[in-house]
């Protein structure tokens, strides 16, 4: 299965902490996500959850190796996960790249700053607030989301 690919259009340090933008165009409306990184490998979790949510499995197992339960945090999706993954299914389009490098001690703030400055400018609210989900969730969200596109 083909899954979109991240760019790095901005020519970003990704040996660097950097801050990176989902960007998700319906054709009616533009959903946006601002997300931190300290390593380059962060910009491929997304691809590899939206392959799982495709195949209908869990974000993880139900228990770690040492047999201890996984926290619910750890089986949850991102509702960034739920629009990738219908993104994919409906052919919309789909950027992911890096934005700018931050300096570790501000990477938080900056994130939100950032979060901030482009839920206020764009016109639907950013992906970053939405609630998180399990894998048996997804049909319902995704009708309630298209739903709401209509």
């Amino acid at each position: 299965m083909k899954i979109y690919k991240w760019t790095n259009p901005k020519k970003i340090n990704l040996q660097q902490p950097f801050l990176y933008h989902i960007c998700i165009n319906t054709g009616q409306a533009e959903f946006n996500y601002i997300g931190k990184a300290s390593k380059k490998s962060r910009l491929n979790e997304y691809r590899r959850n939206v392959a799982k949510i495709l195949d209908g499995k869990a974000r993880r197992p139900k228990t770690k190796r040492n047999g201890e339960p996984q926290s619910l945090s750890n089986l949850r999706y991102r509702y960034v996960h739920l629009v990738l993954a219908l993104a994919h299914k409906q052919n919309w389009d789909i950027k992911h790249y890096p934005i700018e490098n931050v300096e570790k001690d501000n990477l938080n703030e900056r994130e939100q700053q950032v979060i901030k400055e482009l839920n206020t400018t764009c016109e639907h609210f950013g992906l970053n607030e939405k609630q998180t989900w399990e894998i048996e969730e997804l049909d319902a969200l995704s009708k309630e989301l298209l739903q709401g596109l209509k």
